[in-house]
């Protein structure tokens, strides 16, 4: 992990472990003492999850040292050496505090609160004592005096911790569900004005097949002698059948606009190509936990840039995949997604370690229809995956190359040229 992508974070829990810590009591009247910074550094520490314990309180209690050592220069005016042999001690119990709160694997406990706690006191308590003896405060006297409190203190700022936790992701799983329950909502009416739509395409698809039967109709009389009668007859359903072709060209003109009212449309200014990948990670872990696929999954970009039609990147994407996803094996499959800017193009390239493509179906994969995944029911999928892929990139002028072994996995990369319609780099920003 580098420190200065998480440096904020690491900076927000020093400074409020700094202030917060100004509450506090001398319980055994030496310049050993109990504050509130400890639950704030506790806290934090479980809400920034991906900072490791032993970089994050450290850090905290070299600021923490450095904060009271200012505040004696200034508001007590201590000598800067009594300061310093008033202070250092403290940052030692962060140090511990950390340590001792990783070999616990603290952020595992979460889910079992007796465990938690108890590993969290623990730390609390031997961190403690570690400080006590660097202050040079232990003796087997002094030990039985202070052991109660330094116990007690432990516990309830443990229990205090886990409290504000639970409180806070309680609140959260409350805000969760209110926007689910208010996405489930324009989930419904979304389907129900599409329901309104296939209504219209099923309508369109019983003239399409009287139109074909006309269509066919006229082929055949064309086949004969024509006569009189017979040419006037042709010419009239000649001139139905155009009529019904309009009527089928309203319909589909009309649905395609019912359609784009009901896609939202992209923002002007686009998503970064990060941003993409990281929804695309987050959705693919979600599938694989429910597939019970342990595929190895991840991602890589090159340099950020800015996507205008996201819409389309993200479905060539996400379509490219779960491709690679199906071919890998459900466990010991890797599939990696790399995203680099090459020769004034985008190079989207999608590998896995999976059964490959047959050197005979290469020529077909784009194909509409084209699959050889069979279904749960036995059935094959539809097989339009590739061919929206490829129906995709092309708009965009770009191409899609293949390469595969069997057995051995493939490979798929997208080449976009960079266009302005399409993309932005992020060092042409305003």
């Amino acid at each position: 992990m580098k420190i200065k992508n998480h440096f904020k974070e690491m900076l927000i829990t020093a400074i409020l472990t700094s202030i917060i810590g100004e509450v506090y009591f001398y319980p055994f009247g030496t310049a050993f003492r109990f504050t509130a910074g400890v639950i704030a550094i506790s806290f934090l520490m479980l809400y920034f999850k991906e900072v490791p314990e032993t970089i994050l309180l450290p850090f905290s209690g070299a600021v923490i040292f450095l904060f009271r050592v200012f505040l004696s220069l200034v508001v007590k005016s201590t000598s800067f050496a009594a300061a310093f042999k008033l202070h250092y001690p403290a940052f030692f119990f962060y140090l511990a505090y950390g340590i001792f709160l990783r070999l616990g694997r603290i952020k595992l406990l979460l889910e079992s609160p007796v465990n938690f706690v108890s590993v969290m006191s623990l730390s609390d308590i031997a961190a403690n004592f570690v400080e006590l003896s660097i202050r040079r405060e232990m003796s087997f006297n002094y030990f039985q005096h202070i052991f109660p409190l330094v116990v007690g203190v432990g516990l309830i700022r443990s229990i205090i911790t886990f409290s504000l936790y639970w409180l806070m992701e309680k609140q959260r799983l409350i805000i969760l569900k209110e926007e689910h329950e208010k996405r489930y909502a324009e989930l419904l009416e979304l389907l129900s004005e599409l329901k309104a739509e296939l209504v219209f395409l099923k309508k369109s698809t019983g003239d399409l097949e009287e139109t074909m039967k006309e269509a066919y109709d006229i082929y055949t009389g064309l086949l004969g002698p024509l006569e009189g009668e017979k040419i006037f007859e042709l010419q009239k359903k000649a001139l139905d059948l155009a009529r019904k072709v309009h009527e089928i060209k309203k319909d589909y003109l009309r649905i395609s606009a019912g359609f784009y009212q009901l896609i939202p449309e992209e923002e002007v200014r686009g998503m970064k190509m990060s941003a993409i990948l990281a929804l695309l990670r987050t959705n693919t872990e979600r599938w694989m936990k429910k597939e019970g696929k342990k595929a190895e999954f991840t991602t890589w970009l090159e340099k950020d840039f800015i996507v205008k039609n996201y819409f389309a990147f993200f479905s060539i994407l996400s379509n490219l995949i779960y491709n690679a996803l199906d071919a890998v094996a459900v466990e010991g499959g890797k599939v990696r997604v790399r995203v680099s800017l090459y020769g004034g193009k985008i190079i989207i390239s999608v590998e896995d370690n999976g059964c490959g493509i047959d050197l005979e179906d290469m020529p077909y994969i784009f194909e509409p229809g084209f699959s050889t995944k069979i279904m749960e029911d036995g059935s094959f999928s539809t097989g339009l995956g590739l061919t929206h892929v490829k129906n995709l990139v092309e708009e965009m002028g770009g191409i899609v190359e293949v390469t595969s072994r069997r057995a051995e996995g493939s490979r798929f990369d997208v080449k976009i040229p960079i266009d302005e319609r399409f993309v932005t780099l992020c060092d042409r920003e305003g």
